[in-house]
């Protein structure tokens, strides 16, 4: 029925809604804390059309970050985490829900690709918008208010749900800008620059009520592997997410220990009792946390407890164990913070270790990282240092490994020896020669390592003359007395010689080098040596193969300085891929399979450029600087 004012029939529903609409518009923003608005009006749907109450106890650590959405001392908040934490269903959820009901204004979501928009509109919003009655009481009736990437709500608020591009995310101001999963966006979004620059230049109409979020897993690799840590809540330096991280006040999660008090924070470096297991499975549910302090265990089941009594701590803030804290904090604009795998509500230890075991073991039998970044990234929490850069790869520690071996001797154990020669030409005219003995499956040792830079030439007053390998086909020869014809002492019977098996020679380098190289290579194939004398370089072309054998020719081409005529094979080699494998096998920790063992009497300088270059995250090992890096 309907009741007439002044001759005018008006619907009670009509008028009714008019009165509300006019009053969501006018209505003050409610002073009611983030995290305690959500617990109040947000239910998390369960399926099957059940719901349950936000329950700000399950994941404890979001409590602080939720709040400081709404604080006008940060333009923005990053938060680092793992998967399984809850921090999407709290923090960007949970902050919709927020400014759908407490403080209505235009926000911004940017997830991490459209097809993930549109499943975080129709999975996650939609369904709890549908059973949070609060929310429903504020959806705007017309149709053309509610679609899939955009909604307008009765208080004329304004949602987009959009994904990283630049007309998304220039096209207009919002007070509040969600970016989520962060370190899967592009690092340069069409050329324009960061998603986190482009998104904060969204909200500064709105000076100090303005709000970007930022929450994602690491997903970039560390970039400096010579970092050191510089103050105790310090991110590695990478992009993305961990840069945002570090120009905050780097926030870091505490628990305080059962056992002795003393706060101390739950991450990978306390995750003991699972490493002397093979069994994945039995490894995993060894696993406990053990106190950095008292060193007592922690088992599993405490987690909820402890996050219930968890603290965030500022860098240069400390915590005494009866809870008052001392320091000074860091201060920024931004309020960030950054918690590991240990402490996430929805995964529990023994998958976070189980995880990283088999992802291990897969790196061990195929030699592929990509499993284990994956787990280190969305499990762990952490950014991975690729396999190839792990430790710094410092040339002290392999140095600690040498054996004492008599002098230029061939240990128990070598089955064969290889020489390897690097041509250096211009001022410093030289070959540079390395010996190396292999045993079984892999097992290697140094035996030698000399310069030669004499040539068999004389001058007028019989002095033998620099050599020059670019210049001097004759130069060559002295790699068949110096190198190939030699044999080396056996370490437990100096009476007994080891002679080498092969020789290969980098033909590469300045004009000159590889035509003498090719003529070289023709004389000891007519010596009869063709098949133990290799000539190898580094290929210029990515391929599938590690080494692939060529016949060179290019008597077609003019102005070549190398006679190359199809008759003498030489070896490409895939260097950045070889060098990954020589790397890990550096790094392998006891004797056997792959294990590189080095005698006492080698110097500083041999491990020095051992471990000289280094690889970028794009799997390239380059020099630095000036250093040598023959070894």
């Amino acid at each position: 029925g309907g009741i007439t004012a002044g001759g005018v029939m008006l619907n009670q529903e009509t008028a009714k809604a008019a009165r509300t609409d006019s009053g969501y518009i006018l209505r003050a923003p409610r002073r009611m804390r983030v995290a305690d608005a959500v617990a109040q009006y947000m239910r998390v749907p369960m399926g099957a059309g059940n719901s349950v109450p936000w329950d700000p106890l399950v994941a404890p650590y979001v409590i602080e970050p939720m709040n400081c959405l709404a604080s006008r001392e940060y333009d923005a908040v990053i938060f680092v985490g793992p998967a399984r934490t809850g921090k999407t269903i709290g923090l960007i959820d949970g902050w919709v829900i927020y400014n759908v009901i407490c403080d209505p204004a235009d926000m911004l979501i940017i997830q991490m690709t459209e097809e993930k928009a549109r499943e975080h509109s129709k999975k996650r919003l939609a369904r709890t918008f549908r059973v949070s009655p609060e929310v429903v009481s504020r959806l705007s009736p017309n149709k053309n208010d509610n679609n899939v990437y955009d909604r307008t709500f009765l208080a004329g608020n304004y949602l987009k749900i959009g994904w990283p591009s630049v007309n998304i995310m220039s096209s207009s101001d919002y007070k509040c800008v969600a970016l989520t999963d962060y370190d899967r966006f592009p690092e340069d979004i069409d050329g324009e620059g960061d998603a986190f620059s482009l998104a904060s230049k969204r909200t500064t109409t709105f000076m100090s009520s303005g709000m970007t979020l930022v929450e994602s897993s690491p997903g970039r690799d560390v970039k400096d592997v010579k970092w050191r840590r510089t103050s105790p809540h310090e991110a590695p330096p990478t992009t993305g997410i961990l840069s945002l991280y570090n120009r905050g006040d780097r926030r870091r999660w505490y628990w305080p220990c059962p056992h002795c008090g003393e706060y101390f924070q739950p991450c990978g470096d306390v995750v003991a009792g699972f490493r002397d297991i093979a069994d994945p499975v039995l490894a995993s549910e060894a696993a406990y946390i053990q106190c950095p302090s008292c060193s007592g265990r922690i088992m599993p089941e405490h987690k909820r407890e402890l996050n219930g009594r968890g603290v965030w701590l500022r860098d240069g803030e400390s915590i005494n164990a009866d809870g008052s804290r001392y320091g000074d904090p860091r201060r920024s604009r931004i309020a960030s913070f950054w918690m590991e795998g240990p402490a996430a509500a929805y995964q529990t230890l023994s998958q976070l270790v189980y995880k990283l075991l088999t992802a291990e073991q897969e790196y061990e039998t195929t030699g592929s990282e990509e499993t284990l970044k994956t787990v280190i990234n969305t499990d762990w929490g952490l950014p991975y240092l690729p396999r190839a850069s792990m430790e710094q790869r410092k040339s002290e520690l392999l140095e600690q490994r040498a054996e004492p071996v008599p002098s230029r001797s061939v240990p128990d154990g070598v089955n064969f020896l290889v020489a390897t020669v690097d041509v250096q030409a211009g001022r410093h005219r030289r070959f540079v020669v390395q010996v190396t003995g292999y045993g079984s499956r892999g097992e290697r040792w140094i035996i030698d390592r000399y310069n030669i830079t004499q040539s068999l030439r004389g001058d007028s007053d019989g002095e033998s003359q620099r050599i020059d390998p670019a210049s001097y086909p004759e130069d060559w020869d002295v790699l068949l007395t110096d190198v190939f014809h030699k044999s080396w002492p056996l370490a437990s019977d100096p009476s007994q010689q080891m002679r080498l098996m092969a020789m290969a020679v980098d033909s590469g380098g300045e004009d000159g080098v590889t035509d003498n190289a090719y003529k070289f290579w023709r004389r000891c194939r007519r010596d009869g040596l063709g098949k133990r004398i290799y000539l190898f370089k580094g290929d210029s072309i990515r391929r599938a193969k590690l080494i692939s054998r060529t016949f060179p020719d290019n008597t077609g081409r003019t102005g070549r300085r190398a006679q190359a005529a199809g008759d003498v094979p030489l070896w490409l080699l895939q260097t950045d891929a070889l060098k990954d494998r020589v790397n890990n096998a550096l790094w392998r920790d006891s004797p056997g399979p792959g294990y590189v063992h080095f005698p006492d009497w080698l110097g500083s300088w041999f491990y020095d450029e051992l471990t000289y270059e280094e690889r970028s995250s794009d799997g390239k090992w380059s020099k630095p600087g000036r250093g040598a890096n023959e070894a």
